[in-house]
């Protein structure tokens, strides 16, 4: 059904992203910087972040499975989503933790009891945040009959909602903490949890679609896709496209945050405005123009190629951050968010789609998330805690920059010789 051309039935899911994502933004980037305030080294934080994201190789993957076997999509994402909401505000009553000579070691921090609160619960928060992830990325695909061209369409609106809320909830911040020595995220928090809560409100009214057919046997079916060698190396390149898109999530405002702190003080005091608004030019100026032209362009190309395309902009991304020292020049190279994580992520998640079997397509789904933000997004957070704490913020993108630029050069020459073996795509 259309109303001056909208189709009026597809509006839930996009006001379902533009919430979702409105919810995560005021909180998910800036979880680095919040534990840096407590007093938390990177090395730290890094295995905070390593910790949670390998969450995702059971968490994610159950997540579909279960929700394939029992056909329980529906309550389950309701429930993810209205939890989310409840829980996130509680991290700000955290008591802080920072030692009173600055910087905690890494052996205060983890005697610490507020250490430990503060982990549960970012640990909770984020498990919803992943399980309703999933589950959106099927709904979505199960409304729309596994048209990979019209899913960019609905997951732009994503983009949006991360974009918009970024930037209020940057200039929020700053407004509330004007005068104070370190800034104050309670707006955040409280954005978040409005958003969530209305989203729940809106995905009340999504006709959730349950798996199109029954299946004998879903693990069964999985190792069928798994024979696949085109589809393991699929998975490989995913894998790595989680570490690189790790680097951004979970470290990208900490270097913003050394950059002032270095060599531009004077950004101090609208720093939250400046992370804010490079969020929202990554997601309305970068991912949204590419999630509507990705179904286009992945199509032309093959979900192949677009991972080696993606693998050569991270590259510039990174090595363009190694070079930069003042925090707005930052916000033009966000541009190529688009290209870095909206190409790679549509790829998988339309490859995943595209390769499920009938009743497994939640299960499949969750295998490439645990490949993404799994295995690849534990790996990369403790790789950049790592190199952060031993390289400082600037040079260890440069050297993941690099690394990025090899890793392409590797994964076209692997992919070429792939499709010149017919045996092993069949």
């Amino acid at each position: 059904m259309g109303f001056l051309n909208i189709n009026t039935d597809l509006l839930p899911i996009k006001a379902h992203y533009f919430l979702f994502d409105a919810g995560n933004s005021p909180i998910n980037p800036f979880l680095s910087t919040i534990a840096k305030e407590r007093g938390y080294s990177p090395s730290v934080v890094g295995n905070i972040f390593t910790w949670l994201l390998l969450l995702n190789i059971v968490v994610k993957p159950l997540t579909g499975y279960v929700t394939d076997r029992w056909k329980c999509r529906r309550s389950v994402f309701l429930g993810a989503i209205l939890l989310n909401g409840i829980v996130t505000p509680t991290l700000y009553l955290v008591p802080g933790a920072k030692s009173l000579v600055g910087e905690m070691s890494d052996a205060e921090a983890f005697g610490s009891l507020q250490f430990w609160w503060f982990s549960a619960i970012i640990v909770l928060r984020m498990v919803l945040f992943m399980i309703g992830e999933v589950l959106q990325e099927t709904i979505c695909m199960g409304i729309l009959g596994g048209d990979t061209i019209k899913f960019g369409m609905q997951r732009l609106w994503g983009a949006a909602g991360w974009g918009v809320m970024s930037l209020v909830a940057g200039g929020a911040i700053d407004w509330y903490s004007s005068g104070l020595s370190q800034k104050d995220h309670l707006p955040g928090y409280l954005l978040s949890s409005a958003s969530f809560l209305v989203d729940f409100i809106v995905a009340l009214n999504l006709k959730v679609p349950e798996t199109d057919g029954p299946t004998t046997n879903i693990l069964g079916d999985v190792k069928v896709v798994l024979k696949n060698t085109k589809v393991c190396v699929f998975l490989v390149w995913a894998t790595i496209g989680g570490i690189f898109t790790a680097y951004i999530w979970f470290y990208f405002i900490w270097y913003v945050d050394d950059l002032a702190t270095i060599y531009h003080p004077e950004r101090k005091s609208i720093l939250s405005s400046i992370e804010g608004f490079s969020l929202t030019i990554e997601c309305l100026g970068g991912e949204v123009p590419f999630f509507y032209l990705s179904g286009y362009l992945i199509k032309r190309t093959g979900h192949m190629t677009a991972f080696s395309i993606s693998f050569a902009m991270f590259a510039l991304r990174f090595l363009l951050y190694s070079i930069i020292r003042d925090p707005l020049w930052v916000l033009p190279v966000e541009l190529l968010n688009g290209i870095t994580f909206g190409l790679s992520y549509i790829a998988g998640i339309s490859y995943s789609a595209k390769i499920a079997p009938v009743g497994s397509e939640g299960t499949v789904q969750g295998l490439f998330s645990m490949a993404f933000q799994g295995f690849g997004g534990s790996l990369g957070a403790s790789l950049a805690g790592y190199t952060f704490s031993r390289l400082g913020s600037v040079m260890a993108f440069r050297l993941i920059g690099f690394i990025a630029l090899i890793m392409c050069v590797i994964q076209i020459v692997v992919n070429y010789f792939i499709n010149k073996n017919k045996k092993l795509i069949a």
